[in-house]
């Protein structure tokens, strides 16, 4: 069975993702600690939203939009409020384009809008995912006037994707108007609860850069200092139910649908004062038309709180998004990801 994580709004049970909003651990909620499988998929989410493997755009490797399958993001539209039954349903989507057109690092830096989307059911209700802002994106002195896409450029060349001081929000808005939003702030220098954390996020953005043979072949993605937040609002009220602070560095091996990545990411769970230290094993991106991993785990271990030391292992399996969670206290629950961010 999935999980379904529920949050109360004075008293309304309100059904939210699965992704994101963390396990319902209560024990764990209690003790302040982060919830079961958390702070796993929110490593995944901020390495996969950074290196998308969908190639069917010239900016594929940065992913913060839907790029999943329609499949998976209609389930999470569903589950802010079901319509209840299967209809056709008809999709429209926007953006994915960069501006000016490329022509190299002197032309830069450019401008990326995200994709957003509606979709409308043969009943008439629609759903969306739509973003509110921009990213912008930097290619080094480096990089050759031929490949917008990183995947395909040259040794050396390194692409920074930064967002402006209020972050870019992306909401999902289920057909009766509850609403999910995610923001993504490239500029996470002081959000993160420990100001002891070394080494200190900073406002440097998300940086892939290849290595001595391109990005055909091998990278280095950095993640500087993501703040990533997250607000539910439903029946009247809203609550924040996500904010976390990510650093990390992972090696990229391969291109295409042979990507793998090595590497650890550090989470500060802000709500909870607490931090989580995943580590990407052999985790590999093996599906053109889905930016979740296919392949490999990721092992997430608390770095303090009564429970520091316990590890989980998030397991993904060949459908976009499935993914199988050994929880800290060794229990196994089935887990679908959302957010490329």
């Amino acid at each position: 069975m999935k999980r379904v994580v529920r949050f109360w709004f004075a008293s309304i049970l309100v059904v939210c993702t699965q992704s994101g909003c963390g396990a319902n651990d209560s024990s764990s909620a209690s003790a302040g600690e982060a919830p079961d499988g958390q702070g796993s998929e929110i490593a995944t989410s901020a390495v996969s939203g950074a290196l998308n493997n969908t190639e069917g755009s010239v900016l594929g490797w940065n992913g913060p939009g839907l790029r999943v399958k329609q499949a998976t993001f209609e389930r999470v539209l569903q589950v802010l409020n079901p319509v209840g039954v299967a209809w056709a349903a008809t999709w429209t989507c926007t953006g994915g384009t960069l501006a000016p057109a490329f022509a190299g690092p002197t032309s830069g830096p450019y401008t990326y809008t995200p994709v957003s989307c509606n979709v409308t059911w043969k009943n008439g209700k629609t759903v969306s995912s739509a973003w509110d802002g921009t990213f912008t994106l930097s290619y080094g002195s480096s990089c050759d006037a031929v490949h917008p896409f990183i995947g395909h450029q040259v040794a050396g060349c390194s692409l920074t994707r930064t967002t402006g001081a209020s972050g870019n929000k992306r909401t999902l808005t289920g057909p009766d108007g509850n609403s999910y939003a995610i923001t993504h702030n490239t500029n996470g220098a002081g959000s993160g609860y420990d100001t002891t954390f070394s080494p200190a996020p900073s406002n440097d953005g998300v940086v892939v850069t290849c290595g001595n043979s391109g990005c055909d072949s091998d990278g280095t993605l950095v993640i500087s200092g993501s703040h990533l937040t997250g607000t539910v609002t439903a029946a009247g009220g809203s609550a924040k139910v996500w904010d976390h602070t990510v650093t990390g560095t992972v090696d990229v091996a391969g291109t295409g649908t042979g990507r793998v990545v090595t590497g650890t990411v550090t989470v500060e769970h802000n709500l909870m004062g607490r931090t989580t230290s995943t580590m990407f094993n052999s985790v590999t991106y093996g599906d053109a038309l889905c930016c979740f991993p296919t392949a490999g785990s990721v092992t997430t271990t608390k770095q303090n709180g009564p429970h520091v030391g316990k590890k989980e292992t998030l397991t993904f399996s060949s459908v976009c998004g499935e993914a199988t969670l050994t929880t800290y206290s060794g229990s196994t629950v089935a887990l679908t990801l959302e957010h490329c961010i």
